[in-house]
């Protein structure tokens, strides 16, 4: 059986889900600040690549929210507000991963989290409700 755009968008919404529990746990169990903010990040990344995979636009395999955001501006001109924070958190999925050096601070963590949220109540509510949790 063929897979839908349908099928995609709602496979990364699953996964997405599961990253954002896992922060979310996370943040109130005290875990690692740089493994919440991993997470976080990968909630933001899927939440992105669902839509896209809706729409069917090809996106390239990357973790770089900025590229994500602009593949998804032309459709969706409402996650412009995203501009100023997203890109940021792509540092979440790779320089923070291997470096020891960088570590976010509580407040930082809490910052990207409550951002997300957003995201992912905006992202929920541009797709189809088969694909929502």
């Amino acid at each position: 059986m063929k897979r839908t755009n349908l099928d995609y968008a709602a496979g990364l919404v699953r996964k997405a889900e599961n990253d954002w529990k896992t922060a979310s746990i996370g943040l109130d169990h005290g875990s690692p600040l740089d493994t919440i903010c991993f997470h976080i990040q990968q909630t933001a990344e899927k939440l992105l690549k669902a839509l896209l995979a809706w729409h069917n636009v090809d996106y390239p395999l990357t973790h770089d929210l900025g590229d994500l955001l602009d593949l998804a501006l032309p459709q969706f001109s409402g996650l412009e507000k995203f501009r100023k924070s997203l890109p940021g958190y792509t540092e979440f999925a790779i320089a923070m991963r291997y470096d020891d050096a960088l570590y976010p601070s509580r407040d930082e963590t809490v910052e990207a989290f409550e951002t997300v949220g957003r995201l992912r109540s905006i992202v929920h509510s541009l797709l189809p409700p088969e694909t929502r949790p």
